[in-house]
């Protein structure tokens, strides 16, 4: 009986030593994702911005590709009058 006892009381310790050592493991598990938690976040938010910027930068190069046709048609309209008048000019 008492070699029962003394064998019990051995696994109890190391039981105990065990839970200590997992819970320790936990402890740690626990604090690394909530380090990766924020870091993902972090990581959102900037992609977030990152797509608000790259959006922006769409719109700006459409409206400058919007505005580079018109001025080319404005060109092209100012080249066809300045060949006329030079036209009209050269008939007289």
């Amino acid at each position: 009986m008492d070699e029962q006892i003394r064998l019990m009381d051995q696994n109890l310790k190391f039981l105990s030593v065990a839970e200590e050592k997992y819970s320790q493991k936990e402890d740690k598990y626990e604090e690394e994702i909530k380090v990766l938690t924020d870091k993902l976040k972090e990581a959102e938010t900037h992609a977030e911005f990152a797509e608000r910027s790259v959006a922006k930068l769409e719109k700006t190069i459409d409206d400058l590709e919007d505005k580079l046709k018109c001025t080319k048609e404005e060109h092209l309209c100012t080249q066809r009058m300045l060949d006329q008048t030079l036209l009209d000019l050269n008939e007289m």
